[in-house]
Formats: C-alpha cells, sequence, structure tokens
C-alpha cells in the first residue's frame, strides 16, 4: 500500500520551509523558529542584516582599537562579545515581534480576501436566484393574467347567453299570465305566476352575477343621471318589502325629513338600497327595521338601515362587503336561499356613486346598522 503523501505546511506552521530563502531552501528546514512565518528571499532576511551590521561594527572597532593603542586588549575583546550577545538578544526579540507582525498582517488581508470572495460569490448566487425566482413570478402572473381574463370573457359571455333566454320566457310568461294564448284555469294560473316569479328570481340572480363580472374587470357599469329623488326610491322600496314584513310581523318605517335629490343611476342606486333594507327584513325576526334619511356634517346625504335582527359578530365586519358567496352560519340557519352576493354588489355600486358604505352591530342578536353616504346632487 502506497505511503500517503505528506501534507504541504503553510506558513505559520511549525516546520515550514520559506522556498524563497537559499538558506532554508537548502538546509530543508526552517534556520530559525522565527523562519516559519517569513517568505522574504536571503538577501532581505533581516537576521543576515543584523549580521552583516554586527560584523561591521565589531570590524570597526577592533581596527579602531588597534590603530590607536597599537593591539586589541582583552577586555575590548569581552566588552565586543557582552554588546554582540546584548544587541542580539533585543534585535532578535524586536525582530521576532517584527515578523509575527507582518504574519498576523497578511493571514488577516488573505481571510479578509477569502471573506470578500466568498461574500461576493454568495451576492452572486442570491441574485441569480432572485433573478430565476422573479421570471419565475412574472410568468406566473402573466399565466394567472391571461386566465383571469378568459375567465371574466368567459362568465360574461355565458352570463349573456343566459339572460336572452331569460327574458323571452319572461315574455312567454307575461303572454300566458295576461290571457293572449286563451284562458287559463286557476290552478294553471297559480302555476304560471309561480314560475313567472321563479324567472324573475333567475333573471336578477344572472344581472347580479354579470355586474359583479364588469365591477371585477373594471368596465363601467354606472350611467349617472341628475335629479334622483332617494324619498320616492325608498318609498317604493319599502312599498315592495311591507308584505313581507306584515307576514313576519316586524315592522318597516321611513324617516326623512325632506325630500333629497342625489345624481345616481336610479335603476343601480334602488337595486344597491333593496339589497340592504332586503336583508334587514330577511334577517330580523321579530322587533323591526327603521330607515332614516339626513344630511351628515359634510352636507352628504346619509341614509340608515336600523333593525333589531340577527347582529353581526365583530370579526366579521371588516370583511363583510368584500366577500363573494360567504355567508355566516347564523344567517344561513335564518335564510337557507341567499345567494352572498347582496352586500358586494351593493358596496361596489355605492363606490361606484363616489359614495362609502359601512355597517355596524354590537354583536349577536344586538341587531345592524347599516349606513350609506352619498354626494347631494
Amino acid at each position: 500500500m502506497a505511503n500517503p503523501s505528506p501534507k504541504i505546511k503553510k506558513l505559520g506552521d511549525a516546520g515550514y520551509v520559506n522556498q524563497n530563502c537559499w538558506l532554508a531552501r537548502n538546509l530543508n528546514y526552517p534556520p530559525t523558529k522565527h523562519c516559519q512565518y517569513c517568505q522574504l528571499k536571503l538577501r532581505n532576511c533581516l537576521f543576515e542584516r543584523y549580521m552583516i551590521v554586527t560584523l561591521v561594527l565589531v570590524c570597526f572597532i577592533v581596527i579602531a582599537s588597534y590603530i590607536i593603542d597599537g593591539s586589541v586588549s582583552r577586555s575590548l575583546i569581552f566588552a565586543i562579545f557582552a554588546i554582540f550577545i546584548t544587541y542580539g538578544y533585543f534585535f532578535d526579540r524586536s525582530t521576532q515581534k517584527m515578523i509575527e507582525a507582518n504574519f498576523e498582517e497578511k493571514k488577516a488581508k488573505d481571510a479578509f480576501k477569502d471573506l470578500n470572495s466568498d461574500l461576493q460569490q454568495k451576492v452572486d448566487d442570491q441574485t441569480k436566484d432572485i433573478k430565476k425566482a422573479f421570471e419565475l413570478e412574472k410568468g406566473a402572473k402573466e399565466e394567472l393574467e391571461s386566465l383571469s381574463q378568459s375567465k371574466d370573457q368567459f362568465l360574461m359571455t355565458i352570463q349573456h347567453h343566459l339572460r336572452t333566454p331569460l327574458t323571452v320566457m319572461k315574455g312567454c310568461v307575461e303572454m300566458l299570465a295576461e290571457g293572449e294564448c286563451g284562458k287559463q284555469s286557476k290552478k294553471t294560473a297559480e302555476v304560471i305566476s309561480r314560475f313567472g316569479k321563479s324567472t324573475d328570481k333567475l333573471i336578477k340572480m344572472v344581472n347580479e352575477f354579470l355586474d359583479i363580472t364588469q365591477f371585477q374587470v373594471g368596465k363601467q357599469v354606472i350611467a349617472l343621471r341628475p335629479g334622483v329623488n332617494i324619498n320616492i326610491m325608498l318609498s317604493d322600496i319599502l312599498d315592495e318589502l311591507n308584505p313581507e314584513a306584515i307576514r313576519k310581523g316586524i315592522y318597516l318605517q321611513l324617516n326623512s325629513p325632506s325630500n333629497f335629490n342625489v345624481k345616481a343611476d336610479a335603476e343601480k342606486l334602488k337595486a344597491a338600497l333593496y339589497n340592504i333594507i332586503d336583508n334587514a327584513v330577511k334577517y330580523t325576526p321579530t322587533g323591526g327595521v327603521k330607515i332614516k334619511v339626513r344630511l351628515n356634517n359634510s352636507s352628504d346625504l346619509l341614509i340608515i338601515s336600523e333593525d333589531t335582527g340577527i347582529g353581526i359578530k365583530k370579526e366579521i365586519l371588516n370583511n363583510l362587503f368584500s366577500q363573494i358567496f360567504e355567508r355566516s352560519d347564523q344567517a344561513k340557519n335564518v335564510f337557507a336561499t341567499g345567494r352572498g352576493m347582496g352586500l358586494y354588489i351593493s358596496s361596489q355600486i355605492i363606490r361606484a356613486h363616489g359614495g362609502k358604505i359601512w355597517a355596524e352591530s354590537e354583536g349577536e342578536g344586538k341587531g345592524s346598522r347599516f349606513f350609506i353616504e352619498l354626494p347631494m346632487d
């Protein structure tokens, strides 16, 4: 089995041989302990310079002594030897500190260089990852936008195709109900009436779906006209809902001190207000519903629907007008056939009129208050 190759010793390791130094390279070991920290050539060696300076100094003293006294005394030799030893000791210590300091400085520089290189590599890698993630996100976003456009186009196409036959059905039902196709029996007339009501509900649902889609794709749904009388609109709504209120045994009141006109899309605004008041009637088993109309502090029109119904949980209030097809469990228990679209559509219509809508409730079983703020005409 082959012997493993010897580990190459690095600068600072014990036994490191400076290949730049002629003496260390030929000896194949560091001449002194400090040589393991040195990478200088022999001609730049501090110890070599020390030896040359010392030799020159000794020769100078000996020659000067011989010229002056004609001989070299033993005491002079001892003095030179003592100076040589003392000078060498302090020179050796200072040189050791200098070499080790240079080594530590070089070591720190190399470490910083390696760190900087690693850091730059990490930055480059992170930049590549971010660019890759950005491209993936961009592609996903474009795909989602394309799917969203296809979905919106599909929904609008389907809804238009649904509304057309439903309109024809409604016309046929009205013709049957008016006797244009012959006299109907009492039982047949009742069936035609129920069929007509169901058709009206389907038409309303399709219109709501269409409105939602148009709001979501940013289409202009509202056509504002001046001089829309809110009092007449609210009275008509209450007249339509009053039979349901009487059936449930609850009151339905309108309190308006004077007539107010707003700039509005009368059909859409009436649908929005109808949804709010209709919900109040549906979810009020006892007590009743009050509709108040007045000017607020900013001279905008404020419509308040106040009921004694099931109330709203506080955690639901924040998202009450932003969710579609979602209803609370309590609402489902009271009115199982709700669609969960009315509040969303109403909020979109009111905001499209430049208005605001919000709700307040003390909690379950404590009633609700809906506030609708509209700019005056």
